[in-house]
């Protein structure tokens, strides 16, 4: 009898003890080596994860894994975390990691010899991107249809051969549309404002090919404005947003983020400009904070024209955009400021710069000739 009392027993703590330390172990505690006797620590985890994936994974300096992967038992803290691939453009970052709890980190690698293929072969000028950031409208000179064309965006990708341009606006023997100065697009992206070289403005109602003159383009404008401070409003007052940037969130000019929940805006310091991005998301992902500031610059410099990446999480920036010569510099940054990697640098006719629905390519106006005519085109990031 007590034997078979002291087998249950034994049998019991060895449960017990083996469910505890399971549980113990799924929690994120670990035995700190460091310290003598038994010193229970608890731990988080990094999901590492990288765009192309397959780069090795360095945990402040060590060989851990290759993405996509989760590398587990690692102490809180400030951590160095580096993903190297062949070919790419090494990433670095230091993250945070927090007990019971995975920061999760996507690295967007950036190809060390980025490829450049033409998105239009007949000419282009003053793109112009849409504000779901999906069609984009330009000026072409082309020899069978010259006018307004756009290129709708797909996810499948986007070249010379896989988008598909149409002429919304073709040009006339009375009015070259061709020669235009400005397009502008609609808040719900039905319609464009063109202004021609004489001024004169036009409605363009897509897919109807036809122009309707108007002489109160800024009655148009201030509805579309509207339209989109009504929505921005409505979704702003159901979130969380200090008073003080309430204002910004709702002003048509900010740029918000393709996920709509992230919008960049500038703060003036001394003489100082101050780039920073609110992050709206709920929950925040681990690690990431409501409010950054993604750099500052000089109110004397040439201030940076500035687009979102299609993640959400980074941005595209024109630096050093010369006009007269036409050159400038193309650089990927993350929200927080970090990894911020050049791209591009050469010829440019235009400083927008926008990215393609995957991400795998940005959009710009070059020419690979000095003298040669100017095209949209891609550069392959990856």
């Amino acid at each position: 009898m007590i034997k078979n009392w002291l087998t249950t027993i034994l049998s019991a703590a060895v449960l017990i003890g083996v469910t505890t330390a399971l549980y113990l172990y799924t929690a994120g505690y670990r035995v700190n080596k460091e310290k003598t006797g038994i010193d229970l620590t608890q731990t988080g985890m990094i999901g590492a994860k990288s765009i192309p994936e397959g780069a090795k994974v360095y945990v402040d300096g060590s060989l851990y894994t290759a993405t996509n992967d989760t590398i587990a038992s690692v102490s809180p803290g400030t951590h160095n975390l580096r993903m190297i691939k062949n070919g790419f453009v090494t990433w670095t970052k230091n993250i945070e990691v927090f007990p019971e709890l995975v920061t999760d980190i996507t690295a967007i690698l950036i190809s060390q010899s980025p490829r450049l293929e033409p998105l239009t072969n007949t000419g282009a000028r003053l793109p112009t991107i849409s504000p779901s950031l999906t069609k984009l409208a330009y000026f072409t000179k082309d020899g069978t249809s010259p006018g307004v064309w756009v290129i709708p965006f797909t996810n499948i990708g986007v070249s010379l051969f896989k988008s598909t341009p149409n002429v919304v606006l073709a040009d006339t023997a009375y009015e070259f549309y061709s020669d235009g100065t400005s397009i502008e697009w609609s808040s719900d992206e039905t319609k464009l404002l063109v202004t021609d070289a004489q001024e004169n403005h036009y409605i363009v109602s897509l897919g109807d090919e036809v122009a309707e003159a108007t002489s109160s383009p800024q009655l148009l404008r201030d509805s579309w404005t509207a339209e989109i401070t009504k929505k921005r409003t409505d979704f702003i007052e159901k979130l969380d947003v200090p008073e003080k940037l309430v204002e910004i969130a709702v002003d048509p000019k900010t740029l918000w983020a393709p996920d709509d929940k992230k919008f960049l805006y500038t703060m003036t310091n001394d003489d100082r400009i101050e780039y920073k991005v609110y992050n709206l998301e709920k929950p925040l992902p681990i690690g990431e904070k409501v409010e950054t500031t993604v750099f500052t610059t000089k109110i004397s410099d040439v201030q940076p024209k500035i687009s979102w990446y299609s993640d959400s999480f980074h941005l595209i920036l024109t630096e050093n955009y010369n006009d007269t010569e036409k050159k400038g510099t193309i650089s990927l940054i993350r929200i927080d400021g970090t990894n911020k990697t050049e791209v591009y640098n050469n010829t440019l006719y235009s400083d927008a710069v926008y990215s393609a629905p995957g991400g795998e390519k940005l959009i710009m106006l070059t020419s690979l000739k000095s003298s040669g005519q100017v095209d949209l085109y891609t550069v392959g990031i990856r």
